[in-house]
């Protein structure tokens, strides 16, 4: 007979009366009435043990959800069953052989389909999760490298993980067993790190085994009976008809049985015949309790005395010291407090206790409490860390040395923390003071000569490492000893000062400038550019613009002053501190011996190098009004050959110079602002070509790629100017594809992502160039309305002799496929690398094997796209 027990007892006790009910029928029924089946005609059953969905009971009988499921029917069915048991494999085994007829508790998959036959109706819906032991940190598929975790031979969750870890090449000890029980067991026994298992058998036997559950959950499926193909197609139906009819009906003995197996604990033994015996000696215990609590009474009462005696010794003690001391409870809340943490929040004991930190501190501070609190009770670790807390009565910032530690007050309970803080506020503060005397001028209060110099030796060695230019520049005033001697010294400082802040306001934050000397400044960045060109180029227009600073300080004040600079560059490969020094101040010598107000470098090659890009950047600026520049169009094709669209390519034909490389002029022309009328230039071109295209039909549906620098897109008015120039030219705004790389996106990515959201709403749709190259951070791409991605052509031109490069094509293409985003090739050069390319799922292609950028006349044959 079945026997329901208190421990699987849920709420719903109409519920459970109807299975308890159905469960008593079920076992009378068997008594008294003869199968419909014969011996050679019974319905047998394969049993793996997986409770508590399935498993055979101590009488051999079929238990768990699908066992009671399956019963019930057979009870109403006159089915006679014979239940078969056997490991999950061998389970499939006999069920494709037909040696069995069904097996309840099988996950449906198309693989199965072609084996077994399944019904319509799933009988329960389940997903897998991983199990770990204690002390073990699991929190996604990458944190199972190198452990040892279990999975069922021949499982729906063995075929998911194995395939899982191969495709991202994580490796992971398996660890093959016949059932869930058996990898539980090896987990808690140690031969084991984790396991995988069905999230019902975790909830019934997780906790009694020493498992806790991870955030890896996968694979949900849908639970059938599974036949065999011979099983009469009626038998089938009937399991189907009584699932239907049974989830119909919220009071059915399918939702009783799901009840009743929800807490999942297995039944307590029947109550012993020696029951009367235990109580009558447990009343004797009580008589015995009561006896030796009259005893203990006395002996309670003296301890007492000596507590009390020992507390108020203690808390003196603990008053007197120059520390602050403080128990709390493990919700974090005050539980004890000495007389120095009164004095901190200016309030009693009494007032204190049972308050948490948001009471007594602000909201960031107690935040930053909270979480160290409550690492040091998981933990369980003693940790000294140095605390800056802001109170909410006084708005100084007040640093601490504190040490935290768990304290177990009642053996087997949850330990409080103890803390132990000295203030160390007016220490540092004079340390910090004396800092600053040491390393800074007091009269501007930039960094002095030592600091600088400090500064440039370790900017040196680092910049010795990552192969970075960097420049040192003197700064002189040309004149300032007639301020001095006209003025007096008070309007002499004064105008240090103000140059000070001055050059200070021209400079970038990660930029030195320090007081070498009365009137001189000296100004360090590091990590210009690798390049010795670009470096020099860069380190000239910040000091033109510090010159300009000065004499805009001139112009204002009337004085005759003016500033000359010298430059020097180093990187740590050939650079010595002194060295460094001296070629900056030779190189302010000849700016004075020109005649001041003006600037040099140390190398003279460097200096006419600096002169030939200022003389491109001159020219530059005339191209657009003598229509020297022009756009070239690139075609896109997809895997069919279909021209799907173009991208437009800005070049420049100088007049002497010929055609002069990207490489070269847009840099030039995103520093000096003229990147800003070129970009509206290339832009109001596209718009006008796609104009023309949209009433064309053979060109209508091309669209057209327009590279966006990361400077027109920061200006306040680029939405304006892109909706403006469509509306004017009435080009299809959903054909404009305008091209941004990963840098702009990591730039303000609020500022960028609201006005891409506002371009979208016209239409204008977005692609990522060059990915792969930059940041490559996951994040953006969730979050902004891209719609394609450009695999960088770097990537592309080793694609058949690098594995890496492959490797990282290959998952850059299965992202933007999982992220819905078109995915486009670019430097497309061989048969080969197209091939390549189509196989792995990538269906967009550019490069000089489908064409080269050409004028807009020249780009297709015959007048048409290419198809």
């Amino acid at each position: 007979m079945v026997t329901l027990t208190a421990t699987r007892l849920g709420p719903n006790v109409s519920l459970l009366r109807d299975y308890c009910i159905g469960r008593a029928v079920l076992a009378l029924s068997s008594l008294l009435i003869t199968s419909a089946l014969m011996a050679d005609e019974s319905l047998r059953v394969g049993v793996y043990h997986n409770p508590p969905k399935l498993f055979l009971n101590d009488q051999q009988d079929l238990d768990g959800i699908f066992g009671d499921l399956l019963s019930a029917i057979a009870e109403r069915e006159a089915w006679q069953v014979e239940p078969i048991a056997c490991e999950w494999q061998r389970c499939l085994s006999l069920l494709e052989r037909g040696d069995i007829d069904l097996l309840p508790d099988v996950a449906w998959s198309e693989a199965r389909a072609e084996r077994f036959s399944f019904h319509s109706e799933p009988a329960l819906h389940s997903w897998s999760q991983i199990y770990q032991r204690e002390g073990l940190s699991i929190e996604a598929v990458v944190d199972l490298a190198e452990q040892r975790v279990t999975v069922v031979d021949g499982s729906i969750q063995q075929d998911h993980l194995l395939a899982l870890t191969q495709r991202f090449d994580i490796p992971v000890d398996w660890i093959n067993v016949p059932n869930f029980e058996e990898g539980f067991a090896k987990v808690a026994s140690g031969e084991a790190d984790a396991a995988a298992a069905n999230r019902q058998f975790g909830e019934w036997r997780a906790a009694e085994a020493g498992l806790v559950d991870t955030p890896l959950m996968f694979q949900p499926v849908q639970l059938y009976f599974a036949a065999s193909p011979s099983l009469p197609q009626t038998v089938i139906e009937r399991l189907d008809d009584y699932l239907m009819r049974w989830k119909a009906d919220t009071d059915s003995f399918y939702y009783a049985t799901l009840q009743a197996w929800q807490a999942g604990a297995p039944s307590p033994p029947e109550t012993s015949k020696w029951l009367s015996w235990g109580v009558a000696a447990l009343i004797g215990s009580l008589v015995v309790a009561l006896l030796v609590n009259l005893l203990l009474k006395r002996r309670v009462a003296r301890q007492r005395v000596r507590l009390a005696t020992n507390e108020a010794m203690l808390s003196t003690i603990l008053d007197t010291v120059d520390a602050y001391i403080y128990i709390k409870s493990p919700d974090l809340t005050y539980q004890y407090v000495n007389h120095r943490i009164c004095e901190l929040f200016g309030r009693p004991a009494e007032a204190v206790i049972g308050q948490r930190d948001d009471v007594f501190f602000d909201p960031a501070t107690a935040a930053e409490i909270v979480q160290v609190d409550r690492r040091v009770l998981a933990s369980g670790e003693k940790v000294t860390l140095e605390e800056s807390n802001v109170l909410r009565h006084d708005d100084r910032v007040r640093t601490f040395l504190s040490i935290k530690m768990p304290l177990t007050l009642t053996p087997g309970k949850p330990p409080s923390l103890c803390g132990i803080s000295t203030e160390l506020t007016e220490y540092l503060e004079m340390q910090s003071h004396t800092h600053y005397l040491a390393y800074y001028d007091a009269l501007t209060g930039l960094p002095n000569r030592r600091l600088l110099m400090e500064s440039l030796a370790t900017t040196i060695e680092e910049d010795g490492q990552s192969k970075q230019f960097g420049v040192l520049m003197v700064v002189d005033l040309d004149n300032f000893r007639l301020v001095n001697d006209l003025q007096g010294h008070a309007s002499g400082d004064q105008l240090l000062i103000n140059v000070a802040e001055q050059l200070r306001q021209a400079l970038e934050k990660d930029a030195i400038l320090a007081r070498f000397s009365s009137d001189e400044f000296v100004v360090l960045v590091n990590q210009l550019d690798p390049q010795q060109e670009e470096a020099a180029a860069k380190a000239e227009r910040i000091a033109r613009q510090l010159m300009m600073k000065v004499h805009e300080l001139r112009n204002s004040r009337s004085l005759p002053i003016s500033a000359s600079v010298g430059l020097a560059l180093f990187s740590g490969e050939s650079s010595s501190l002194d060295a460094v020094l001296q070629q900056a101040d030779m190189a302010l010598q000849q700016a004075k011996a020109s005649g001041g107000n003006t600037l040099r470098f140390f190398n003279p090659d460097m200096q006419a190098s600096v002169l030939e890009r200022a003389n491109l950047e001159a020219d530059l600026h005339h191209a657009l009004a003598r229509h020297e520049l022009k756009l070239h169009y690139q075609i896109q094709v997809n895997h069919k050959g279909v021209t799907t669209g173009v991208e437009a390519l800005l070049r420049w034909y100088h007049p002497t110079r010929g055609w002069v490389s990207p490489a070269e002029f847009i840099p030039l022309a995103e520093e000096s602002g003229l990147i800003i009328p070129i970009g509206d230039w290339v832009l109001t071109q596209a718009c006008q070509q796609l104009a023309r295209w949209s009433r064309q039909t053979a060109y209508a549906p091309l669209t057209i790629s327009v590279n966006v620098s990361s400077v027109q897109f920061q200006q306040p008015d680029f939405i304006n100017l892109v909706e403006n120039r469509l509306k004017q030219t009435q080009a299809p705004a959903n054909r404009l594809v305008l091209e941004v790389t990963e840098s702009l996106l990591m730039r303000e990515p609020t500022r960028v992502r609201h006005t891409m959201l506002k371009l979208r709403e016209q239409g204008v749709r977005f692609a990522l160039d060059d990915f792969g190259t930059g940041y490559s951070s996951l994040s953006y791409l969730k979050r902004l309305p891209l719609d394609e991605l450009k695999i960088d052509q770097s990537f592309i031109r080793e694609l058949l002799t690098d594995k890496a490069d492959a490797a990282i094509v290959d998952t850059i293409i299965l992202l933007a496929v999982s992220l819905g985003l078109v995915v486009v090739a670019e430097g497309v050069e061989t048969q080969a690398q197209l091939d390549w390319l189509k196989g792995h799922g990538c269906y967009r292609y550019q490069g000089y094997l489908l064409d080269h950028p050409k004028p807009i006349d020249d780009l297709f044959d015959e007048k048409k796209p290419r198809r």
